[in-house]
């Protein structure tokens, strides 16, 4: 059976999120320090990736907004993440939901989901959910800060190209050296946020999840963020450092940011 990874599902944000991953990117913008500060912790994301039915967009995104987010804003969610697939390539009509996990142990109970609505009132919110949509996968990505950049920000992201990673097993410290030593550092230069996760459970355990933030389709005609910052020659040279063999394959596709259907905290 063939691996669905986020994005040609996005596969399962995250990220996202993922990857976030994203909402990584937001809380340092929030953090106007000229001071250093210690780096940020890895935190847990879930993912659910959703492909939703053609004719059922508009009432998807009605149930979001009316029942979905009231319920888990009441069941204790502070922000929840809504992605989309731009449609320029890839399926049109799937939606990324990415959504923080303080602890693992918080599945042992009812989800905020079942909180908001209540036990009586969750099932009749699946059945109508499950009328919108074709698919939905989860799954749970950690944030690697160590592998990331995150660039100050006046406003929430636009667009991102994620890119999904799959390593090599036991190349894991190959690559991750590589993005550590010599590709964020060029991201850095060029004052772009890229953000990178790592896919924990619900998918490849040797798959990494990298969002390159964007702010338009004009932006990404530029070309790569690697090649405006360096040349041409010089960005070839630095991706030839990147040891033989250790990624077995790469997928981008570029997804969009929605505000109007994601939980945006208050400003502090």
């Amino acid at each position: 059976m063939k691996h669905k990874t986020p994005m040609t599902l996005l596969r399962a944000f995250c990220g996202a999120t993922l990857i976030l991953m994203a909402a990584q990117s937001q809380a340092l913008a929030q953090t106007p320090t000229p001071t250093p500060q210690a780096e940020p912790t890895p935190e847990f994301l879930s993912i659910t990736v959703v492909s939703v039915k053609p004719d059922m967009i508009v009432e998807f995104q009605n149930f979001m907004k009316n029942t979905t987010n009231p319920a888990l804003k009441k069941g204790g969610i502070k922000w929840r993440e809504v992605w989309q697939n731009t449609g320029a390539a890839g399926d049109a009509f799937e939606y990324v939901l990415v959504t923080p996990v303080a602890k693992l142990a918080d599945f042992d109970g009812p989800g905020a989901l079942e909180k908001g609505l209540g036990a009586q009132g969750l099932p009749a919110w699946q059945t109508k959910a499950s009328s919108l949509v074709n698919s939905v996968h989860r799954f749970i990505i950690r944030t690697r800060p160590d592998l990331s950049f995150a660039a100050q920000r006046t406003g929430p992201p636009k667009l991102a190209v994620v890119s999904f990673v799959h390593v090599a097993p036991n190349r894991n410290n190959d690559y991750e050296n590589f993005l550590k030593n010599d590709f964020v550092p060029v991201m850095k230069q060029a004052g772009v946020t890229y953000l990178v996760s790592q896919t924990i459970f619900g998918g490849n355990g040797n798959e990494y999840i990298t969002l390159t933030m964007r702010d338009s389709f004009a932006d990404l005609d530029k070309g790569p963020v690697v090649v405006q910052a360096l040349g041409q020659e010089a960005a070839q040279k630095l991706m030839q450092k990147m040891p033989a063999g250790a990624v077995v394959s790469l997928e981008r596709s570029i997804t969009r940011f929605v505000p109007d259907l994601s939980i945006i905290p208050a400003a502090q």
